[in-house]
C-alpha cells in the first residue's frame, strides 16, 4: 500500500519534471547548444571546421598511410612546386563519419613530428588563425634527425625525406 508521503513525493517530482522539461523547451533555459546552431543543426547548414592547412601541408600522404579507419583521402590539386626536388600534387581530406579522432594524423604529419612546426592536419579544427609558414623555406631547414628515424618516417610516406631534408652535414 502507498503511504501519502510516497504520493505526494511522487506527484512533486512528476510535477517539477513537467515544469523543468516546459521551461527548456519554452525559454530554452539549461541549453548548451546557442539557437544559432540549433538552426544550423536542423536545417542541415552545419559549417564542418576546416581540418587542413592546404598552403602547409606537403602531401606526402602520411596522414593518409597510417589512418587505422581510412577517413583520409588524398585529393589531387593543381601541381605546386614546393622545392628543387619535390612537387605537391595532393592534399588530404578527413571523411569525418570514418573518423575516430585518434589524432595519428595530426601527431605523424612530418611538418609537425619532423620541422617542429604547426600541424596541416587536425581531425577536429586547424582554426582560421595560424601562423604563415613558407613550406618551401620550411623544408630546406636542417633538421636534427637520426637515419633511423628517416628510414621509419620514410617508410609510411609517400616521399623519400632524404628528396627534401637538407644534408645535415
Amino acid at each position: 500500500m502507498i503511504k501519502l508521503a510516497e504520493l505526494k513525493n511522487f506527484a512533486k517530482i512528476f510535477l517539477t519534471g513537467i515544469y523543468e522539461n516546459l521551461e527548456r523547451i519554452i525559454f530554452g533555459s539549461e541549453r548548451y547548444t546557442s539557437l544559432e546552431m540549433r538552426k544550423a543543426i536542423l536545417t542541415g547548414t552545419v559549417k564542418i571546421p576546416k581540418t587542413v592547412i592546404e598552403e602547409l601541408c606537403i602531401g606526402c600522404e602520411g596522414c593518409a598511410n597510417v589512418c587505422p579507419t581510412n577517413a583520409i583521402e588524398m585529393i589531387p590539386i593543381e601541381p605546386v612546386k614546393i622545392t628543387e626536388n619535390y612537387v605537391k600534387d595532393k592534399i588530404p581530406k578527413i571523411n569525418p563519419e570514418k573518423c575516430v579522432y585518434c589524432l595519428y594524423c595530426h601527431d605523424f604529419c612530418p611538418v609537425f613530428s619532423v620541422f617542429n612546426e604547426i600541424s596541416p592536419i587536425h581531425p577536429r579544427d586547424v582554426g582560421e588563425d595560424y601562423i604563415e609558414i613558407d613550406v618551401s623555406k620550411l623544408l630546406q631547414k636542417k633538421v636534427e634527425i637520426s637515419e633511423e628515424q628517416i628510414n621509419k618516417i620514410s617508410s609510411i610516406l609517400s616521399i623519400n625525406l632524404r628528396r627534401i631534408i637538407k644534408d645535415k652535414s
